[in-house]
């Protein structure tokens, strides 16, 4: 072999381990992402299952706004569907936000009313929520520092080039709903 042969193959050769070690690390980045996901879908789904305890024992205690725990099933009834559909983050973010913020309503009801938080079924349905709704946060803190790294990898020379060859698109963020920015004001 003649050495512009070699060199051409040592060239070939480190081409070929470079696209490899960047697929690989570009799919165990998207994997990353996809398992970040699911976590929040098991926090979605433990949330789910407790909202119908939850309203049921709200309305034994106290006659709460109607329209609230109407909108809290309503948008449980939706997030389940979307879940069965497996909507993109951003979309099925959407619906989430809207229930985060339809249980801040419950919680700053069931606040305002001394007399529904001597229901100790309630507070403890309350504390299960409560603490569903901060690993759901976690989850999505999660979620999105991985979509954030991945959504790096995507983008950075020259693993662009091969992102875009192979089909890697950047990932959606789950963002704050403009409601769940504003500050929970308690009426009494």
């Amino acid at each position: 072999m003649t050495t512009t042969t070699l060199i051409v193959l040592g060239v070939l050769a480190l081409i070929i381990v470079f696209v490899w070690a960047t697929y690989n690390s570009l799919v165990v980045a998207k994997v990353r992402v996809t398992q970040a996901w699911k976590d929040i879908d098991i926090q979605l789904k433990r949330r789910y299952d407790l909202l119908p305890d939850l309203v049921a024992t709200a309305k034994k205690a106290a006659a709460l706004d109607e329209k609230i725990l109407t909108g809290v099933a309503r948008l449980r009834s939706e997030g389940m569907k979307a879940a069965g559909k497996g909507l993109d983050p951003e979309q099925r973010g959407a619906i989430e936000g809207k229930l985060s913020s339809l249980m801040r309503d419950v919680k700053v009801q069931i606040e305002a009313y001394p007399d529904i938080k001597a229901h100790g079924e309630l507070l403890e349905l309350m504390g299960k929520v409560t603490d569903i709704e901060e690993k759901i946060a976690y989850s999505r803190q999660f979620y999105n520092a991985n979509a954030g790294e991945y959504n790096t990898k995507v983008k950075v020379f020259p693993a662009v080039l091969l992102a875009s060859i192979f089909g890697f698109t950047p990932a959606h963020y789950f963002e704050a709903e403009e409601k769940e920015r504003e500050d929970v004001e308690v009426k009494l």
